[in-house]
């Protein structure tokens, strides 16, 4: 019977990794895993899937039911930052500062910082697109290089090392262990410039090496939508400080006051909308900004938690019992066995707040037990959930890849460096230096 369940994970996964590189639908994907997944665990099917105690509705319902407005908040403040052209604005002024060289690593930040103050990841993948059409060929950036770009800027340092990020990364440890979004403040920071010098370092060669390439015109890739119109946003969009100050307000009452998430982000959208106002079009263009910005997080949400969903059933099986309690006695030291343990659901699951919601929800006790910090715990395992999450089916890297042109043959090793590689390395720094204070 293991056996057969063992195949059975094994076929739901293909067939993840199979739409991931052909392009279909994920949700769909999901479903016929998770079929796939109880055919094999000796389970109803049918049960399993649509039944009200179904263990795939299950997960699905619980993801959904604790975080859907979130997700649609961060992706409402997303679509007011893209509308109004206050990315732009950022943007711009900082690279008119510190000169076209600097290009990279501003586009690297700036998606850093908006993501760090609640936009959701996948809806910054349509705040920077635009942008990076503008950028990349002025400042001589290969075009097969916007995925791993972006993948280091979106979902990795802003996404569950930084302290105080709002993203789910960093919150789902707080709902599970009862920390704050600031918890292992140095270790986090550490991890941060990790990927920040090597991240970064590692893209600048490779622009400088693929200069020449036949492959680097981003003329010769079928990207989505359309370009900005610089001329347009120099006369529409807010100016620099009114652009930042709906981002930093919420950081603040969030991470400094200590105000629930939900009215935090609320509020962040209530200030964008006043202070972007004449640039959205005013009051006329309101109804469509709303509507589209709210439902905008609702799709991403419902596709990580589909994710979330088939590892709900994998969880049931025999198989994964046999996991469970092996994989707790790995040969490892105690926080390397917390990332180990994190990332390789994370890497089942395809999602790293999916994989992350699992792991401390079956494991997070145990790591309590095992003598450390709760804080050292949230700390290691948001770092740890972004690793092997960006493996190809996850949804984010799919849509990298979609909305840019760029194929997985040509673009995926950078993604692999930048958002596999890099984060579990920073890990090492963060390791160090808790070893040493404790």
């Amino acid at each position: 019977m293991i056996i057969l369940n063992v195949i059975g994970i094994l076929l739901a996964f293909g067939v993840l990794i199979v739409a991931a590189y052909r392009k279909l639908s994920m949700f769909l994907a999901s479903v016929i895993a998770a079929a796939i997944v109880a055919l094999f665990g000796g389970m109803n099917i049918a049960a399993e899937l649509v039944g009200s105690e179904g263990s795939y509705l299950v997960g699905m319902k619980n993801f959904v039911g604790s975080w859907l407005i979130i997700f649609a908040l961060g992706a409402l403040l997303g679509g007011l930052y893209d509308r109004s052209g206050a990315t732009w604005r950022i943007s711009s002024t900082l690279i008119n500062k510190a000169g076209a060289k600097w290009t990279l690593l501003i586009y690297v930040l700036v998606g850093g910082l908006l993501v760090y103050g609640g936009i959701q990841v996948t809806v910054m993948i349509f705040v920077l697109l635009p942008f990076a059409k503008i950028l990349f060929p002025k400042a001589g950036i290969p075009w097969y290089l916007f995925p791993g770009i972006t993948g280091l800027a979106i979902a990795t340092f802003a996404m569950g090392q930084m302290p105080g990020s709002l993203q789910m990364q960093n919150i789902i440890p707080t709902q599970i262990l009862g920390t704050s979004l600031t918890a292992a403040p140095v270790e986090g920071v550490l991890a941060t410039l990790f990927m920040l010098v090597f991240g970064v370092g590692y893209l600048y060669w490779q622009a400088a090496k693929g200069k020449n390439d036949p492959e680097a015109s981003i003329e010769l890739y079928n990207v989505h939508g359309g370009v900005l119109d610089e001329e347009e946003l120099e006369g529409r969009a807010p100016n620099f400080i009114i652009s930042l100050l709906p981002l930093v307000v919420t950081f603040v009452l969030i991470n400094g006051i200590g105000i629930e998430l939900l009215y935090g982000l609320a509020i962040g959208c209530v200030l964008s909308l006043i202070l972007f106002n004449s640039a959205l079009g005013g009051m006329k263009a309101l109804k469509d900004i709303l509507s589209e910005g709210f439902n905008s997080g609702i799709f991403p949400c419902i596709i990580i938690a589909s994710v979330v969903g088939v590892g709900q059933v994998v969880s049931k099986t025999d198989a994964f019992a046999l996991l469970q309690q092996n994989i707790i006695n790995l040969p490892l030291p105690g926080l390397v066995k917390v990332a180990s343990i994190t990332t390789i659901i994370a890497g089942i699951t395809g999602s790293a707040s999916g994989g992350l919601t699992i792991a401390l929800n079956l494991f997070g006790e145990t790591f309590v037990s095992w003598g450390f910090t709760p804080d050292i715990i949230h700390r290691v395992a948001s770092i740890a959930c972004g690793g092997l999450d960006t493996l190809p089916w996850n949804g984010t890297v799919v849509m990298l890849f979609a909305l840019s042109g760029v194929s997985y043959k040509k673009g995926y090793k950078h993604v692999a460096v930048e958002t596999v590689i890099l984060p579990l390395l920073s890990l090492i720094p963060a390791l160090i230096y808790y070893s040493i204070v404790h």
